[in-house]
């Protein structure tokens, strides 16, 4: 088991995790709203485990470069976009970030800039890092809560580190009743 702590002062951001092979294929979503009353799709991981995800995630969104007729979406999930020229849009952000369930995020704060953490339903994750490190207020992860993308949460590869939960000190444990929120402020 590991615990992802910030890169910048090792403050521990989520609950002891195991790593998985590769992230499922993210759920299909109805549009109705899930059992605590929110309208998105299912978590694209079980709580417990993350997966590295090779794909680009989030901003910066780039023009699309192949086919309009196999334009995949945003980002895998999502939805499309055009750009301000009409050119379909993509992920161009990192690639290999640390997927999580959401609820399995224990200390994270929201962005400073608030305009990162638009959405209809939660924040849509296509304007940037929209979560911090409480600790020292490093940028830290992307979280996808919107109603029209996936429900998971992203941390960039150089923001954190999996460190063995072993090697945590017990004191530095983040709160196991403590998650951070989802949504952004006037979202969700």
């Amino acid at each position: 088991m590991e615990i992802l702590t910030c890169a910048a002062c090792a403050h521990p951001l989520t609950a002891p995790l195991h790593l998985i092979a590769e992230a499922p294929d993210r759920p299909g979503y109805d549009g109705t709203k899930g059992p605590d009353g929110k309208r998105r799709p299912p978590a694209t991981l079980p709580r417990g485990c993350y997966a590295i995800d090779p794909e680009p995630s989030g901003a910066p969104m780039v023009p699309y470069e192949g086919d309009d007729d196999s334009y995949p979406g945003a980002y895998p999930g999502g939805p499309a976009q055009l750009g301000e020229d009409g050119d379909w849009l993509v992920a161009g952000g990192p690639r290999n970030s640390y997927v999580t369930h959401p609820d399995d995020v224990v200390e994270l704060d929201f962005h400073p800039d608030f305009a990162r953490l638009g959405g209809c339903c939660g924040p849509a994750g296509d304007l940037g890092v929209n979560r911090v490190c409480p600790g020292c207020g490093a940028e830290a992860a992307t979280v996808f809560g919107d109603c029209v993308g996936p429900y998971e949460t992203h941390f960039a590869p150089d923001a954190v580190r999996a460190v063995p939960a072993a090697d945590v000190p017990q004191a530095d444990l983040p709160d196991p009743d403590r998650t951070a929120p989802a949504a952004g402020p006037g979202t969700g």
